[in-house]
Formats: C-alpha cells, structure tokens, sequence
C-alpha cells in the first residue's frame, strides 16, 4: 500500500481521512484544529506541522479545501505541497473548485513531475462520515487506477466515476451543482406562491412528491428542511453559492449563456445577505420568504 497524505481536515476532510485510515492505510495529516490533530491521530494518522512535510511523506497527497484560492495556497504557495513533492507522486484534489484552477496546478505540477487529479465528492457530510460518497474523478487512467483503493475507502464503489481528463471532475461536478442548486431555489419558489395562493404546504408535498416536479431535493429537503423551517447544514448555502458561481464563470469563458443558474445565483446571494449562509442551502427559500412574506415552516 502506498503512503497517503491529508490537507483540508474540515466538515467532509476529516472523515474522509479516518475512513482511509480505516481501511488500512498508512496516513499522514496537516490541520491546525488541536481537536482534529487529536482525533485523526488517535486513530492512527500521523501530524505533522506543514502541507510541505506532508508531501515529503508520502506518495499520493489527497486535499479537501473550500476554494480556488485556499487549493493554490495549500498546493502552489509557500511551505505548500508542490515544494515538498517528489517525482513520481500524486496530487488528488479533492475540493469543488473551477476546472480552470485544477488545470493550472497541474500545469506547475508538471514541471516537477508530479501529476494531479480533481476529484470532487457529492454526498455531503453524512456521506463523507458513512464512506459512501460519490466521487467524480478526472486525469488519466493510470492515476485513477492507482486512486482506486482510497476512493473506495471514501466512497461507494458503484459511485466512483472516471471521467475525462484533469479538470472534467470538476466540470461534472460544477454541473451537477448548477442543476441541483436551480432546483433547490425554484422547489422554495414554488411552494410558496402555492402558499401565498391558499394550497397547503403538506398538501403540495404529497401531491408533488408523485408528480413530476418531483426529484431528489423536493424528497429530502421540501419536508425535513423547508416545512419544519430546519436549516442545520449537510452542505451550506455559501458553498452552494460559490458553486454556481464558478459555473457562471465557466460559461461566460466560453461565451455560453447560463441564464437559469444565474437567476438562481441571485436568490443564493440574497439569501446570503440575510444572513443564512452558514446555514443549509435550502435556506434559499429566506430570500423568496422575505419578499413575500411566508414562511413555509409556519404555513
């Protein structure tokens, strides 16, 4: 077994790296949290004090980070991952960050030998916990081979996708995020110009529920999180946010018109500046709420 390295020990890192160590990995950690130094190195991992000395320690160095600038910092900057990389190793990124970024890093990684895969996850916190996230992998094949193991140490194996070169992890992953994050605002949209017109919440729950505005997020999220006006976050509004901004960004490089997730970018920002954004993305519904005046958990 190959040695593996950690940085970006957060709400989805840090399970992620006890479930590698979990399947019998030798693992090696940066954080700065005295709290996650001591629980990752209780359960086997090894601390050490840079994302420098992490590389230097391993082979393949796995990273989970929450934005394009944090990933060029831990990878490219000083006392990062790239000065303490050998020939030979591995990069495997594993945050939600512009495919443009990704292709960057691995572009100086290259100069040193060093190759890189993006390999963003979807599930959330609970899937990062229970090891059965979905995990959407690009660079080449022979990498995503040597990654099999610790992929499927972090997720469900039926759900480990290869698919395409460095950069079209993250595309995948920006688009399922761009769809998901639309979905979300207009299911808040939508009920609550039912509301505001006199139908029942439960009511166009059920009815919708076995209809085809039916989906994913109206059945996990339209009763447990909008109608109980619950927001603990599985995957905060700010990261939604960021996500269908870099899908924003994506389109407009390639001159591409993305009208429907810019809309919805909106409602995510005005939520936002109401103050939810370190609360649970289906907390878009505040923005649509304050201008109407419902709240759908009260309805």
């Amino acid at each position: 077994m190959e040695k593996i390295g950690f940085v970006g020990l957060g709400i989805m890192g840090k399970p992620m790296a006890l479930n590698i160590i979990k399947a019998g990995y030798d693992l090696t950690f940066y954080a700065r949290r005295q709290d996650v130094i001591d629980e990752v190195s209780g359960a086997g991992g090894h601390s050490v004090g840079s994302s420098r000395e992490v590389a230097e320690a391993v082979e393949i160095i796995c990273t989970c980070l929450t934005a394009d600038l944090q990933v060029r910092e831990v990878i490219l900057g000083a006392d990062g991952i790239l000065e303490g990389a050998n020939a030979g190793n591995l990069i495997v990124d594993m945050s939600t960050i512009s495919p443009l970024t990704i292709r960057e890093v691995a572009k100086e990684a290259k100069k040193k030998k060093v190759c890189v895969m993006d390999a963003p996850v979807s599930g959330g916190d609970t899937g990062a916990i229970a090891g059965t996230l979905t995990i959407i992998a690009g660079g080449s094949k022979e990498d995503f081979d040597r990654c099999q193991g610790i992929f499927e140490a972090m997720g469900n194996p039926d759900n480990v996708f290869h698919v395409g070169e460095v950069g079209v992890g993250q595309t995948v992953k920006i688009v399922n995020q761009m769809i998901g994050g639309a979905n979300m605002a207009v299911i808040a949209e939508g009920l609550t110009v039912g509301v505001k017109a006199g139908a029942d919440p439960q009511a166009m729950a059920k009815v919708i529920g076995v209809s085809s505005g039916n989906s994913t997020l109206f059945q996990i999220r339209a009763e447990d999180f909008l109608l109980k006006d619950q927001y603990a976050p599985g995957f905060t509004l700010d990261l939604m946010k960021k996500d269908i901004g870099i899908g924003l960004d994506l389109g407009k490089s390639m001159d591409i018109p993305v009208p429907i997730a810019a809309a919805a970018y909106q409602m995510y920002a005005a939520a936002s500046t109401l103050g939810h954004g370190s609360d649970d993305f289906a907390a878009v519904s505040k923005a649509i709420e304050k201008l109407t005046g419902i709240n759908l958990g009260k309805s």
